[in-house]
């Protein structure tokens, strides 16, 4: 993936979900909210929405 804006699903251990936009402005912040992300048990699906560019 690149930057650029994205379509986030978070999904916790038990099933939730929860949608969001994210933009992610370079490659570490978007790898940072990941491991964060998976740091406090969270799956993250990634959709990027068109015109991604920067």
């Amino acid at each position: 993936m690149t930057v650029g804006v994205y379509e986030l699903t978070l999904r916790a251990p038990d099933g939730r979900e929860r949608r969001t936009l994210a933009w992610f402005p370079n490659e570490q912040v978007r790898q940072d909210y990941l491991r964060r992300a998976a740091q406090r048990g969270l799956e993250v699906i990634e959709n990027s929405i068109d015109n991604n560019s920067v």
